[in-house]
């Protein structure tokens, strides 16, 4: 078979990823082009390439998904193949055709295997030819409302409902009664068409209790096909795999044999090329059942990577140009144990919903076996038009436990300021009895959520607001015109002493001090929460103060952004207000009303002005990153008016339904 040799690759895709793969391109000696939307004008990806694309607007309709303008952007600058990364089109077929149609080559599988197995529901089908075990279903043409709610009690609950045509947790449901049937598959639906331009579903039996094991295949054009052994993904939310490691805790050499062979069987039954992954669950009796084929490369790829010891790009690129596989399945092994963390801008104590705003510092650890794949920067703004991942950490461990260790470490020395992250979260669940003992499953997090959201440190409050007190007052002495600069809540004067009123979430907090001692003007009592702690400044700057807090030394790195402080240290990650001291008064009439909880673009609007409802009932669906979130009525009454239009971006706590009570 011919061979080539690639000079210029576009990367289709944005962020991390993008910057992934343009790493593996410098590494081979391989110029670059990124393409970018308005919104990545001058993201790290579009500087880190030789050439850059303006592609459309920040919606990726309008930018990353135009097949058209991709492709005439590589002819433009010359580049000899396209990789498209995760997500967006890659796993579309038609784009695929476009580039071989233009004389580009796509760094993938060829458009015939893509469409076997693009459709989840010809998948499960290939998949039983194969030999392959499959979850009971329903993976017929007839996909009427009538006929999917015949097929769900047919099944049986709980069942899952999926989105045929895509992956990441888009288009999924769990229904676990009749009741919820008819919602459940129109939000699926709704949600499937949207990321995917393809609303078809189907369904399976919902397997409690099990876990998420999937195998990476790679094949070249030459007929060799193997697989680098599997990759554990059972820790979800929304359905959406956030830890990801490798060996997984729960599968012994017999059971990874199997598995393997299972997934290199499906992928010689659709000729496959590339790299790609076979995902499966696996019941907690041990049996193991197909779910489906991703044609690409995966978000969790790097776990593979770090056990292996393969750089996946690289061979992508070397399939792609012709090459063999420059190994057989008896030549591969892994080594030590790896796990990956995706840190998000979400607030999991608010349902996971996203987080947007701008990072105003960035602080990321370098330590030996950690390897941190990110495509964030200080000063950049997060929006709301792709998904809120932020970056990936992936730590690597001669053990499990060594692995975690290392994660979890490297997780608590991360700090990003100016958004809400799931760090603390992603650190409270890496440390889990559970987790560490290797009983996690797809229903884990949801399982123990309340544990897994809840401050298990009391300090974490406490001394962070004693931290943000005193900064604050070292701010104010060192600034010019005090009396000018001083909050309205701040008081100084010999009958009470100096206090300022915070907000931790819905609760004001006061915290009161007074300097001691006659030797240091940096030695205080401090009061908060009904106790009094010791506090010595050791040093303060402008970015953050460093305190001996009832005899324990710890530095609290500290940003502001308008009326919030982003406090960051050892103990974790807090963002506290400064709530104004005259706070407008809230109208009777809004007290039940549906306001934003995040910033998003107002999807569908569910009841009319004059309309009964009681609480509980949907009121609008907005979307944020790729999510839905179903805003509620909390009280019953009648719909005043609708505040908001069909499309219209809408930013955190705007008012969009005025309800009335009617008692």
């Amino acid at each position: 078979m011919e061979t080539r040799t690639f000079r210029k690759i576009l990367i289709a895709n944005r962020g991390e990823i993008a910057l992934r793969v343009m790493r593996s391109c410098r590494a081979m000696g391989i110029e670059t082009v990124a393409v970018y939307s308005d919104a990545d004008a001058d993201s790290p990806h579009v500087r880190f390439a030789g050439e850059a694309v303006h592609l459309g607007a920040a919606p990726a309709k309008e930018s990353y998904l135009q097949i058209e303008k991709i492709v005439e952007a590589a002819k433009r600058t010359g580049a000899d193949a396209i990789h498209p990364g995760y997500g967006f089109l890659s796993e579309n077929a038609e784009f695929a055709e476009s580039c071989a149609a233009a004389g580009v080559v796509f760094i993938g599988p060829p458009p015939a295997a893509i469409r076997a197995v693009g459709l989840k529901s010809s998948a499960r089908r290939l998949a039983a030819d194969a030999g392959a075990p499959v979850v009971p279903g329903y993976d017929g043409e007839d996909r009427s409302v009538e006929t999917l709610r015949a097929q769900i009690k047919k099944i049986g609950f709980p069942v899952l409902i999926k989105a045929s045509a895509g992956g990441g947790g888009k288009g999924m449901r769990v229904v676990r009664d009749e009741s919820a049937i008819d919602e459940a598959v129109e939000a699926a639906r709704r949600e499937a068409e949207k990321a995917f331009g393809d609303g078809s579903l189907l369904l399976e039996r919902y397997v409690e209790g099990a876990r998420h094991v999937e195998v990476q295949i790679l094949g070249d054009a030459r007929g060799n096909l193997v697989h680098l052994f599997e990759r554990d993904c059972s820790l979800q939310r929304r359905h959406q795999k956030i830890v990801e490691e490798s060996p997984s805790p729960a599968v012994n050499d017999e059971l990874r044999r199997k598995m393997g062979d299972a997934a290199v069987n499906i992928g010689r039954a659709i000729g496959y090329t590339n790299a790609g992954t076979v995902e499966f669950i696996l019941a907690p009796s041990g049996e193991f059942y197909f779910i489906e084929v991703n044609t690409r490369l995966q978000v969790e790829h790097p776990v593979t990577e770090m056990v292996t010891g393969l750089d996946l790009v690289r061979l992508q690129i070397e399939i792609a140009e012709g090459r063999p596989l420059p190994f057989a399945q008896a030549d591969l092994k892994t080594e030590g144990h790896a796990i990956e963390a995706r840190l998000y801008a979400e607030a999991p104590a608010n349902d996971f919903l996203p987080s947007t705003g701008k990072i105003h510092d960035l602080q990321l650890p370098e330590i030996a076996g950690l390897r941190i794949d990110a495509g964030i920067e200080s000063g950049m703004e997060v929006g709301i038009h792709y998904d809120p991942m932020l970056a990936k950490l992936i730590a690597r461990g001669e053990s499990r436990d060594a692995a975690i260790r290392k994660l979890v470490y490297a997780l608590r020395q991360s700090s990003i300021q100016g958004l809400r992250t799931n760090r603390d979260f992603l650190i409270r669940l890496l440390d889990h009895q559970g987790f560490r003992q290797g009983r996690a499953h797809t229903g884990f997090i949801a399982e123990h959520l309340d544990e897994l959201i809840a401050d298990d440190d009391p300090r974490l409050n406490r001394d962070s607001l004693v931290a943000a007190a005193l900064y604050l007052q070292n701010q104010w002495r060192t600034l010019d015109g005090l009396l000018a600069e001083l909050p309205s809540s701040y008081r100084n004067n010999p009958y009470r002493d100096p206090s300022i009123r915070f907000r931790i979430g819905a609760d004001d907090i006061e915290v009161s001090w007074r300097q001691t001692g006659s030797t240091s003007a940096s030695r205080y009592e401090a009061r908060v929460f009904d106790s009094t702690v010791t506090a010595q400044v050791l040093s303060c700057g402008p970015d953050g103060i460093r305190i001996e807090i009832d005899g324990v030394q710890r530095a609290f790195k500290i940003t502001e952004a308008g009326g919030e402080l982003y406090i960051h240290s050892s103990l974790g990650s807090r963002v506290i207000k400064r709530p104004p001291r005259h706070p407008m008064r809230q109208a009777a009439s809004e007290q039940g009303s549906a306001t934003s909880p995040m910033p998003g673009k107002a999807l569908k609007i569910l009841v009319e002005v004059g309309q009964k409802v009681s609480a509980g009932d949907p009121l609008i669906i907005l979307e944020a990153m790729k999510m839905e979130h179903t805003m509620r009525a909390v009280m019953d009454g009648v719909v005043e008016s609708i505040l908001v239009s069909d499309g219209e971006v809408v930013g955190p706590g705007q008012l969009l339904v005025r309800i009335t009570n009617t008692l």
